[in-house]
């Protein structure tokens, strides 16, 4: 199991790696509830059907809880907890923020959970830090590639 890149120039002439090359993910595309239920029923004794239906009630519970203001720990994945995006424009005083003004974006911010390891700390999500240059991984497996993100 290993991380896809691929090595991309920088383009944007503000970043200090402008003109340089610099390695970005190459997922080999995108995994979803369904194709995750029925993973999780080939490896545990439960139906495909009664797995998606506690995905998506996950789904609910988390947005509820999220939207009432609540971080959400789900051992052996992460925190998921709101998050206020705000322009960097400080004020002196409370009285004259505007908030519908100053706040960029409202969203979900998750923290992969950690463990600790004799070579200090790794996020349980990704436990290996291997990484494979993508065009090798396309030719070994035949994946389709999936377009760059720039």
């Amino acid at each position: 199991m290993a991380i896809n890149y691929v090595l991309q120039k920088c383009n944007n002439e503000k970043s200090d790696n402008y003109g340089q090359f610099v390695a970005r993910v190459r997922t080999l595309g995108t995994t979803t509830t369904e194709d995750v239920a029925e993973k999780i029923q080939k490896n545990a004794s439960v139906k495909r059907s009664d797995v998606k239906a506690v995905l998506d009630e996950l789904a609910d519970v988390l947005t509820e809880k999220l939207a009432d203001g609540f971080t959400v720990k789900l051992d052996g994945l992460g925190t998921f907890s709101p998050r206020i995006r705000a322009k960097y424009q400080a004020v002196t005083d409370e009285n004259p923020y505007d908030v519908e003004e100053n706040v960029k974006n409202v969203g979900v911010l998750f923290r992969p959970e950690r463990k600790k390891t004799n070579g200090g700390t790794v996020q349980t999500l990704m436990p290996e830090r291997k990484l494979k240059k993508y065009e090798n991984y396309v030719q070994q497996s035949n994946a389709t590639p999936e377009p760059v993100n720039p």
